[in-house]
């Protein structure tokens, strides 16, 4: 724990001016001018420590993250939002005519440290964070001028330090993300109270909701890069270590809805589940009218880790004629397998089928468990129904990521995923020609982006303007399904002016196998070896260590007896 905080100072002392949170390069930010002896650091930190000295990084952090924020509100949510309004046929009636969010300081609880892997290089902290701002926020709405008051943004927050390093500023960038889904909620004043309208300010928030699970919650987060030495792929990309495989098993004791629905005989829901790990959710299919109701569908989730993550559950009742009736939430630890509460609810306990099992490390693998938990109702999400409650039962498995696949017969759950691939592209040098010979006109610098694509899938980078040496520093982890030994990778470079392609690389996910490719630097062009691209790729198996070394020794064995 000490040494947790203690880099988490550090970072902000060493971090590059563009960064900082105060002062020149040359002054120390005040944070760092109360370590003394009597520091809580020296004597290790309690819960209050914790939260404040969290609470000062945030502090000190906090003119970046204001300027940040402003940005954002102008760039991002007043369009989203002008969106939103143009969809319910009010036009583009919205636009910021002032903001100012004010000096109000999250507030951090429930600090926890998360063990760090003995192979790992990254250090992480989790905290419920409640933001409720004192802003001055003026918007011009409906063609009213009104004002935004009581924004709330309440979440599940993770700070992860990565990677550590030997020399100053001993990590190479801090990385912020919710790891569960955030709540967001506001007001507005005087005449513009009509966007308080249920069906406008719903579809404000979901927008707004969708945005930010697009930004930073897991596996998505905000990344500040601390030094440059550092290798850029453990700065800004997750590194996956297994698959978290989940069932919704069931429900029961669901409540029924009165009036003429009862009358009828469909007063029971018409009942799903929707399952999710930070921003990647999944929807169970529908079962009519009951009070109960069992599934046998397994979803998938990609970890860092185990530590700290939560599957929440949110169970609906399908309504054709409006918004789907919420049922209930339940939240389950898939470190402890246990159920948690949401954070803004008091504690409930679950319980585990049989006895819990111990701490365990994520490289192990874990067979399937079933979990029971009760329902909740959640503050602010609100529901036709009078009773919120019920009893759900899930399973779970965890299977560690290695470098050798193992039979398929080895799998502890019938999943899809059959590999994952990890791809990080650094760079691309000497642009200067396109495909087919053409080069460049007279005094033309061109604005290249990066693309990644397998199969039918393909992602792009930023495009960065004039320069023939862009720094992409962009990554992607795909899950790949059973066919994957005949999926190539492709990596091309293009310039966007122009249209031009710089032409690309290819690689057989077959030949990954076993053979990370590390900081690799090939041709773009073959007949202008100088025009290169530099990236790292890696494949992995949902596997067991055991087959899977038997699978590696298996192979040696083949390969001496093919030489012999």
């Amino acid at each position: 724990m000490r040494s947790l905080w203690f880099l988490l100072l550090l970072c902000l002392q060493h971090a590059e001016p563009s960064i900082r949170s105060t002062g020149s390069s040359h002054e120390v930010p005040p944070l760092l001018n109360q370590m003394n002896m009597n520091s809580p650091l020296e004597s290790g930190l309690g819960s209050k420590e914790e939260e404040a000295w969290l609470g000062m990084l945030f502090s000190q952090l906090s003119p970046k993250v204001k300027e940040m924020g402003t940005r954002v509100l102008n760039s991002r949510v007043e369009p989203l939002v002008q969106g939103t309004m143009s969809a319910l046929n009010f036009g583009k009636a919205f636009k910021f005519t002032r903001i100012n969010l004010g000096d109000v300081k999250p507030k951090l609880t429930n600090i926890r440290t998360n063990d760090a892997r003995a192979d790992s290089n990254r250090l992480s902290l989790d905290f419920d964070l409640v933001y409720i701002g004192d802003g001055d926020i003026q918007v011009r709405i409906l063609g009213t001028n009104s004002g935004v008051r009581n924004v709330k943004i309440s979440g599940r927050g993770r700070v992860i330090l990565s990677p550590t390093m030997s020399q100053l500023p001993f990590v190479g960038g801090i990385q912020f993300l919710f790891i569960t889904k955030p709540e967001i909620d506001f007001q507005f004043d005087g005449l513009a109270k009509i966007a308080d309208l249920p069906v406008i300010k719903t579809k404000i928030k979901e927008d707004l909701l969708k945005d930010l699970k697009e930004q930073a919650v897991y596996p998505n987060r905000v990344t500040i890069p601390l030094s440059w030495t550092a290798d850029p792929q453990l700065v800004w990309q997750p590194q996956m270590t297994g698959i978290l495989a989940v069932k919704l098993s069931s429900v029961k004791s669901l409540p029924r809805r009165g009036g003429v629905r009862r009358m009828f005989g469909q007063d029971k829901a018409d009942v799903y589940g929707i399952l999710g790990v930070g921003a990647k959710e999944y929807s169970t299919s529908i079962v009519k009218n009951t009070q109960q109701a069992t599934w046998d569908q397994w979803f998938e989730f990609p970890l860092e880790w185990l530590e700290g993550h939560m599957v929440e559950i949110n169970m609906y009742d399908q309504d054709s004629s409006s918004a789907d009736e919420f049922l209930g939430y339940a939240a389950i630890d898939v470190k402890n397998l246990i159920q948690t509460a949401h954070f803004l609810t008091t504690p409930t306990k679950g319980s585990l089928g049989g006895a819990q099992p111990p701490s365990r490390q994520d490289d192990q693998p874990l067979q399937s468990r079933l979990i029971k938990a009760k329902l909740q109702a959640v503050p602010g999400r609100k529901s036709k129904y009078n009773h919120i409650g019920g009893d759900i039962e899930v399973e779970m498995a965890w299977q560690p990521l290695l470098t050798i696949p193992g039979p398929t017969s080895d799998r502890l759950f019938p999943g899809a995923t059959a590999a994952v691939l990890t791809v990080f592209v650094y760079s691309a040098n000497n642009l200067a020609q396109f495909t087919g010979g053409m080069r460049f006109p007279a005094g033309h610098l061109p604005s290249p982006q990066a693309t990644i694509t397998i199969a039918n899938y393909t992602h792009n980078s930023n495009a960065y303007r004039n320069t023939q040496q862009p720094s992409f520093n962009f990554g992607e982890t795909v899950t790949l399904l059973h066919d994957w030994t005949t999926a190539t990778l492709v990596i091309s470079v293009r310039d966007t002016e122009k249209g031009g392609s710089f032409g690309s690389q290819r690689i057989p996910l077959s030949s990954l196998v076993g053979k990370d490719k590390v900081k690799t630097i090939l041709p773009l062009l073959p007949a202008n070896p100088s025009q290169t691209v530099t990236f790292s790729a890696k494949i992995r198996f949902p596997s067991s260590p055991s087959s899977a070394s038997s699978s590696s020794s298996s192979s040696n064995l083949n390969r001496q007896s093919n030489r012999g």
